[in-house]
Formats: structure tokens, C-alpha cells, sequence
């Protein structure tokens, strides 16, 4: 046997029971030589584990042979002689550096080991004594009991085992007290939810310090967490990786280094994961401290990576460490909601703000709460909001003083009526920032203010309002109201009845669509009270006021044409063309109260009164008597408190509003495309009329100047005239007397369609789109999508100019529109027209007044792009859901198609903000 043979690695096969019978007494009697260490070590074998790992051959060939002496047979190898009791220290040292160990030393530590036993023979034991000091002296379970009685505790107290399944005990403790917010027995569906749709991990390389960077709620702690799993999922499979450690902020008594020694039980000698959670939870100072702790940390030990987390402000974080968490795309709320709430459908989740509250885990709990709790997706969307606002705050209770408290919604107000952002310089002193920062309501990143949630703007902006912040006129302004308009339905909402009445009283004034449109959000109802109920709240209606000897018909008349008069204040130059004028004002109005609470008014014709409403008791709804006096009458049942007359005088408003729209006649400058449209449309009519026969591409304007005339004599000596003949639309003396003053801006002998010829006539055409060809009807369907979208601007701002940006294709302005036009097969005896795909896209490009962009390329069925939705579309820009792409049937021939459309896009404006209550489809 050669003596410079290295000693094989402590892991070999196990001896016999006699050998290991011996080697504990002689290692009971004696000891280990030049060693007090103690012979233990915790190993998966059974009842011989100690001496598997401890055990080693003295004899053995050269590195990378076998583990014993070939020389020797099998007996030889596992006998007494031929194996030593080692310490773990030695047994490691032997294993790095065999060559400093040969088998002399080995052997002379052996001829120790076996002279101590000859000393001690008395010791030897018997086969029951060897087994009961074996339990009672190498047990893993029993010395580790004995140990943690005497000594204090560590985490080196706890098996690895113990320390695994404590840690993920930890993680899961963890993750249900972050779902506080969730209702109790979904708790369990969120976390399977989050284990199924987990994310990608964070990566954070070994010896390198990262921070996730988020406001509250975005979900850092749960990325933190995710990252750490993986590390417990690595310990569990590798003995050499440490468990990894979790620490809260606030929970560090003293030093980063000394918390994690306290975690681990002794220096991290092995990779190991750390986290840091909420510095924003402890002091600037203190966070900027714990940073520079985690740097040095990674130096000293490398094998080391550290996650922290904090919101925006807290701690100063390099470019390199910092990691933004992005908003959660909506669709991912969405499926962690419907999870949450073992539901698919809510209506208010429809709503632009509702789908914001889908981008974060918190709340998205919230809004999960919310909704078990009885109040499902009929629920409101400024209750929903309101309620969610309420409930985070109550949740995180931030401590602040009066000052700060006062401070948030001056800056909400900033934040709402500044598009560009609030600079931090801007709005308060250093000091200040620093306080709002701390209630974690308040985000300063960038040098730029913002709140933590968008729920939080709208909730301290409607404190704004009722503390005098900002006015109503200012919040409801055409171009503002979009942002503020939550705002404005808490502050109505939360206010008494009188200063509730007086809010929308100003509003209709400035903006009647953002007083329409709170209106509708309240979802207030009328109440109808008899003239001898008392007050449903007494004290605080702002019903009719009190008699003082006037006639309660005039008392309530006055009151109702109170709002009336306001909303039509509001519609500017719209207003006398909804409801009968003389002379600049409304006309006056003729009232009679029955007993029943029934109340009838009349538009009194001009000369008729003189005061505003005079009680009127020939007014009976069921005869025509009144025709002489009043240009008409309506009788309903008297609306007497809550917001109730603006309902009444806005829902009154509306059924004049519809009847212009059906025969799209709103006013329009006699340069709009819109215009030329309905000169040409109006043109044909009449000469039809005359003639009896369908006029050509041209009109003589001589000939079309006397029928006007004649017709013009006509309507002088009527109230109203209409001409209709066979099936062909209808036109009325208000037509004509439009057409006769636009007749005077055209110049020419002749009035041609607006619209190019076909270019491929005759044939076998069965449709109109086939005497066109493609590229003609590109041209055209081009020229139309233009003539809508300047047509569409003319008419908002000649009618509805105080509405601005609540009407939703307004707000996007200036645009272009891109699509394709798509024609059917020239053979295709099915299709009657062609149709166009097309999408209206903001254009930062172009100036406001500039005529829009149009882009459209061509396609035939059925070789459509099989992309061209997603081609065409576009992110809504609007608040009130603009549709992202578009489709509509074309037919070339028909001759208000601009008109048609641009009339089509207002009305799902009206609608969105309460001036309409039906969709109406426009066609020739």
C-alpha cells in the first residue's frame, strides 16, 4: 500500500455493525486525536449516519480510482484496521487537501485512537449499550434538542427541513394578509389565479442590488415575492443554496447585515436571495441608509442578490438598480376580477375609469370586495369610484397633518386642470413635497406631481370644489370637464339639495353636456309630491320655493323655466331653434295646476303676455281653443324637488333636439361640405316637385331660383307648409327658406352634383357600385370621409360649441382617418354596395383647423388583409370610448353620405353624454 495514496472523500460505503461497534468505543473512550470537535453531523443515511460521514479509508489509490484498496478484498477494505473516525473539520481538510495528509498520519492517529481504547476497556459496550449511546449521543433530533434548551435561539436551531417549510409557510402568510382587501372565500381562487397567470420574474443577477419602483398598489410586493419563490424552489432542490430571506423595512433594528445574519443564523457562504419590502415605510434618511447597506452587502459577500421595494421618492435608486413596474395591461385585471368574483360581465367595467381600475392589484381587489358584496355591475360608476376611493384610504389610514390634508386637493385641482403635468417647484415649497410624499397618497417622480391612484385626483378634486378651490364654471369648461367630471358628480352628490341645485344651475349655463352628463351619472329620479305631501326632506329641498301669497302654479312654473332658461343659456344659438322665441327671449309661458299635481303649460305666441308665466285657466290640453294663443301645449305630472327640473327641462329640450337631427338640418356655414350636400339634395327635390320628372347631374340656377321664389310666396302666407311628392323625402317652408339664402353664395349658371359620374355606365350592372370602378370609388369614399369630418366639426362648433371636449370625436381633434375600401367581386350578384373599414386617428401633425388627412387603399373580396383590423385601429383617445375602427356599407350613388355620417358620429356624442337616449340611424 502507498503511503502518498490521498484519502478518498468522506462519502463511502458504510462499514459493518461490528466495525462500527468498535470505532464508537474507541472514540467514546479516547476521543479524536488533536481534535475537540464534536463527532456529529445531521445526514439523510438511518441508523448508521454518523459513521457514513465521518468514516474514511486509510488506504486507497490515486485520485480518480476506486474508493478502496483494490489490493485488498471487500472485508479488508470495510475492517477496523483500514478505517479512521474523523471530525467534520478534518474530514473536509483531508478531502480539499489530501496530499498533506498521507497514510502515515493516518495510521499514527489510528495507533492513538486504538491505545486510547486498550486504556479504556472497561468502556466496552454491548450490542443493547452500543444502540442506546448512539440514540442518546448522535441523534440529530435529540442533540438538537438538548442544544436549543441551554443556548440561544438561532436559525441554525431549525433542520434545514424545518427551515424550508417555515419559509414557505412565510411566503403563503404573506400573500393572504396582501389580499386583505379580497373577500374571505375567494382568498383562495386569487392565489390559485396568481399561481396559474404568474409573470416573468425579475431578474436580479448574483452581487447585484435591484428596486422595484412603483405608487401604491401596482403589485411590487407581489413581483418581490414571485422573485423569492424562486429561490425558495431553488433551496428546496439544492442543499448548497440558502434560504432566502425576507425583511421588512420597518422591521431592521439595526444594521442590513446583522438582520440577515440573524436569518440565516451565521454569513451567507452560499447564494442567497434577499428582500428588502417598503422602504417608503421607514424615513427618507433611513431608506437612503438601507440602500447603501444592500451595495456594500453584495460587495462582501457576492454570492449574495437583494430585491428591494418602495414607491416613487423613497430612497435614492441609480439607474441601473431601478425597475419600474408597468401598469397591469386592463385584460389581466379583467381575468383576475372575473377569478376573484366567479363572474364575466359587469356593465360599469365598460366605463374609461372603471377600466383603469383594472391596472392594478390593489385595486382590483378593491373592485372584487366591492362587487361581492352585494353591489354587482348595475352599480354606478361614480358609487363605484367614490366607494373604492373611500375604502383604500380607510385602509391605509396615511398620517398626515391638517396642512397636508388641505394641501391634497389644492394639488388634485392642479393636477386636473394642468394637461402638461404639476412640477413639483411649481406648486409648493420643498418641505411640502416632502409631507405629501409621505402619505404615499402623492407620487414626486420626475420633478412632476401626480397621485398614486387616479381614483385618489377625482376624489380630493370634488373636495377642491366644495372648499371653493376651484369654481364650477372652471371644472365644467368646455376643454376641462372630460378630467374633472367625477370630480364634479362627488361634489353634487355629497352636497345638499339647495347647493346641489345651484351647482347644476351653473353648470347648465357654462357647459349644458357636462351638466347633462352629471345628470345622468347621478341617476337621480324625478319625485312627484302632491301639492298637500310634506317635503321628503324638508328644510333642504331645492324644490319650488315657499308661496308668500303667490299662485303655486306660477310658483312652480317659475321655478321649472328657471332651468329652462339656463340650459338654453347653455346651448347658445341652438337654443332658439329647440323652443319658441320672441324677440331674444324664451316665450312666456301660460300655466294651470290641476288637483291632481297636473301641470299644463303653453308657449304663449308673441303679444299674447307679458309676464313670463301667467296662470292661464282657458288652457285645456283635451281642446284646440288654445291654438289662437299658444304655439303649443304639454301637460305632464309636476316634478317638485331633488335635481328634478333639470331632467324635465333637458328631456323636453331633447325631443325638439331629435326631431332637427332625424331631418339633419342644424344650421352649418355655407362653406361646409355638409352644406353642399344638402343644397344639391334640397335642389333636386324641388325641381322634382315642379317637374314631375328626376332631374339630371345639373340644375339651371335660373330655373332653380324661380321654383324657390315661388315657393318662398308660398310660405309667407303659412304657418307651415310641407311639399312631398310620390316616395320621395319631403321638404318644408323652413327648407325652403334655407335654400334661398344659400342659393345667393353659387356662382355659375348651373348647380352640378358634388359627387364625380360613374365611370363604367351601362351594362349589365345590377347595382350602382358597378358602374364605379375601384379607384373612382376610392376617390369618392375618401372625398366623403373628409366632407364627415369637417362637416362633423362644423357642427359642433356652430351648434353645440360650449360642450367642446366632452363630445367625444371633438376631443380628438385634430385627425386623420386611415382604412380600406373593400370591393365586392365584380361578379358578385349579391353585394349592393361596397364597403369601407376605417379608423379616425389623433394627428399631432396638423393644426386643429386643418382639413383632415384621409389615407384609404383598396381590396377585394375575398382577398382581404387578414390583419385589417388591427391595421385600421387605434387606442381610444376619447374619455367617452370612441370606437377604435369602424365599418359602414357605401353606395356611391346616394347624395348625402358626408351628412349621413358626420351626423351619425354626433349623435353617439349626444348620446355618451346624456342629450340623446336613443341611437338614430341615418338614410336616404
Amino acid at each position: 500500500m502507498s503511503s502518498e495514496a490521498p484519502v478518498p472523500s468522506i462519502h463511502h460505503p458504510v462499514p459493518t455493525d461490528a466495525t462500527i461497534k468498535e470505532l464508537y468505543a474507541t472514540a467514546l473512550a479516547c476521543g479524536i486525536p488533536d481534535c475537540g470537535e464534536p463527532l456529529y453531523r445531521d445526514s439523510e443515511s438511518t441508523g448508521q449516519r454518523i459513521l457514513n460521514s465521518r468514516v474514511a479509508h486509510i488506504h486507497a489509490r490515486s485520485e480518480g480510482g476506486p474508493r478502496w484498496d483494490p489490493a485488498m478484498n471487500r472485508e479488508a477494505n470495510r475492517g477496523f484496521a483500514n478505517l479512521i473516525l474523523l471530525c467534520e473539520r478534518h474530514a473536509s481538510e483531508i478531502d480539499i487537501t489530501p496530499e498533506h495528509y498521507p497514510a502515515e498520519v493516518l495510521r499514527e492517529w489510528k495507533r492513538i485512537q486504538i491505545e486510547g481504547h486498550s486504556r479504556a476497556r472497561h468502556l466496552a459496550l454491548s450490542d443493547a449499550e452500543t444502540d442506546d449511546v448512539a440514540k442518546a449521543s448522535f441523534s440529530s433530533e435529540d442533540l438538537m434538542e438538548r442544544l436549543t434548551a441551554v443556548l440561544p435561539f438561532s436559525a441554525r436551531s431549525r433542520s434545514r427541513a424545518e427551515a424550508l417549510v417555515l419559509a414557505f409557510r412565510s411566503s403563503l402568510a404573506r400573500s393572504k394578509v396582501r389580499l386583505r382587501s379580497t373577500p374571505a372565500d375567494r382568498v383562495e381562487s386569487a392565489l390559485a389565479w396568481k399561481a396559474r397567470e404568474c409573470t416573468p420574474a425579475v431578474d436580479v443577477p448574483q452581487g447585484a442590488v435591484r428596486v422595484l419602483v412603483a405608487p401604491m398598489g401596482a403589485g411590487k410586493s407581489e413581483k418581490a415575492e414571485q422573485w423569492w419563490s424562486e429561490g425558495l424552489t431553488a433551496a428546496w432542490r439544492d442543499a448548497d443554496v440558502e434560504i432566502p430571506v425576507w425583511l421588512e423595512a420597518r422591521e431592521i433594528p439595526t444594521t442590513l447585515t446583522a438582520a440577515l445574519q440573524e436569518a440565516i443564523g451565521g454569513d451567507p457562504r452560499h447564494v442567497c436571495r434577499v428582500v428588502v419590502d417598503n422602504l417608503d415605510a421607514v424615513s427618507p434618511q433611513r431608506a437612503d441608509q438601507l440602500l447603501d447597506e444592500t451595495r456594500r452587502l453584495v460587495l462582501i459577500w457576492p454570492l449574495v442578490s437583494v430585491l428591494a421595494t418602495t414607491r416613487p421618492g423613497a430612497g435614492s435608486v441609480g439607474g441601473t438598480e431601478r425597475v419600474d413596474v408597468v401598469p397591469w395591461p386592463p385584460r389581466r385585471g379583467w381575468d383576475l376580477l372575473c377569478a376573484v368574483t366567479d363572474e364575466d360581465h359587469f356593465r360599469t367595467l365598460e366605463v374609461y375609469e372603471v377600466e383603469q381600475l383594472l391596472t392594478s392589484p390593489l385595486q382590483v381587489h378593491a373592485l372584487a370586495t366591492w362587487l361581492h358584496a352585494g353591489r354587482d355591475g348595475r352599480v354606478s360608476t361614480h358609487e363605484l369610484l367614490s366607494g373604492l376611493a373611500l375604502s383604500i384610504l380607510q385602509r391605509e389610514r396615511p398620517r398626515a397633518s391638517p396642512q397636508v390634508w388641505d394641501n391634497l386637493p389644492r394639488l388634485a385641482a392642479h393636477i386636473l386642470n394642468e394637461r402638461s403635468g404639476v412640477t413639483a417647484d411649481s406648486f409648493a415649497r420643498r418641505h411640502v413635497i416632502w409631507e405629501l410624499e409621505e402619505t404615499g397618497l402623492v407620487v414626486h417622480d420626475g420633478g412632476l406631481l401626480r397621485f398614486a391612484l387616479p381614483l385618489f385626483e377625482q376624489h380630493f378634486a370634488a373636495q377642491a370644489l366644495q372648499d371653493g378651490h376651484t369654481s364650477i364654471e372652471a371644472a365644467a369648461s368646455p376643454h376641462r370637464f372630460p378630467r374633472w367630471r367625477y370630480a364634479i358628480v362627488f361634489a353634487v352628490n355629497s352636497a345638499t339639495d339647495k347647493v346641489a341645485d345651484d351647482l347644476m344651475l351653473r353648470m347648465a349655463r357654462t357647459n349644458p353636456a357636462a351638466a347633462s352628463w352629471v345628470l345622468e351619472e347621478t341617476k337621480l329620479q324625478p319625485q312627484v309630491v302632491h301639492l298637500h305631501s310634506p317635503p321628503s326632506r324638508a328644510g333642504a329641498g331645492s324644490g319650488p320655493p315657499a308661496g308668500n301669497g303667490q299662485d303655486a302654479a306660477v310658483i312652480l312654473g317659475s321655478w321649472l323655466r328657471e332651468g329652462m332658461v339656463a340650459w338654453i343659456q347653455g346651448l347658445g344659438d341652438l337654443g332658439p331653434q329647440l323652443l319658441p322665441h320672441h324677440h331674444g327671449r324664451l316665450a312666456p309661458w301660460g300655466v294651470r295646476l290641476l288637483s291632481d299635481n297636473t301641470l299644463i303649460i303653453g308657449h304663449a305666441r308673441d303679444g299674447v303676455m307679458e309676464k313670463d308665466v301667467t296662470v292661464r285657466a282657458d288652457l285645456d290640453f283635451g281642446r284646440r281653443q288654445w291654438l289662437r294663443h299658444f304655439h303649443d301645449v304639454s301637460l305632464f305630472e309636476a316634478p317638485r324637488q331633488d335635481l328634478a327640473r333639470w331632467k324635465w327641462a333637458r328631456d323636453r329640450l331633447r325631443h325638439s333636439l331629435i326631431r332637427r337631427l332625424r331631418q339633419r338640418t342644424l344650421p352649418v356655414p355655407s362653406t361646409s361640405p355638409l352644406a353642399d350636400e344638402r343644397v344639391w339634395f334640397l335642389a333636386r327635390l324641388i325641381m322634382e316637385n315642379g317637374s314631375g320628372t328626376r332631374s339630371a347631374r345639373q340644375i339651371s340656377l335660373d330655373r332653380l331660383r324661380a321654383e324657390v321664389d315661388a315657393l318662398m310666396a308660398h310660405a309667407a302666407n303659412t304657418v307651415r307648409s310641407t311639399w312631398q311628392r310620390g316616395g320621395r323625402p319631403s321638404f318644408d317652408s323652413d327648407d325652403v327658406r334655407w335654400l334661398h339664402t344659400q342659393l345667393q353664395y353659387v356662382r355659375g349658371d348651373v348647380l352640378e352634383n358634388p359627387r364625380p359620374a360613374p365611370d363604367r355606365p351601362g351594362g349589365r350592372s345590377h347595382y350602382i357600385w358597378q358602374t364605379y370602378s375601384p379607384e373612382l370609388t376610392r376617390s369618392i369614399t375618401a372625398d366623403v370621409l373628409r366632407g364627415a369630418l369637417v362637416g362633423y366639426r362644423d357642427l359642433v362648433e356652430t351648434n353645440f360649441a360650449r360642450f367642446g371636449a366632452a363630445l367625444g370625436l371633438y376631443s380628438v381633434f385634430p385627425v386623420r382617418a386611415k382604412g380600406f375600401v373593400i370591393m365586392p367581386q365584380p361578379d358578385d350578384t349579391q353585394a349592393w354596395s361596397a364597403t369601407v373599414v376605417y379608423g379616425v386617428h389623433p394627428d399631432t401633425s396638423a393644426d386643429f383647423r386643418d382639413t383632415p388627412a384621409v389615407d384609404l387603399e383598396l381590396a377585394e373580396e375575398p382577398d382581404t388583409p387578414h390583419d385589417i383590423w388591427q391595421q385600421v385601429s387605434s387606442v381610444p383617445s376619447s374619455v367617452f370610448r370612441l370606437p377604435a375602427a369602424q365599418a359602414e356599407p357605401l353606395s356611391t350613388g346616394l347624395e348625402r353620405q358626408a351628412t349621413n355620417l358626420a351626423y351619425s358620429w354626433l349623435v353617439r356624442d349626444l348620446k355618451a353624454v346624456g342629450w340623446l337616449d336613443q341611437t338614430i340611424t341615418f338614410h336616404d
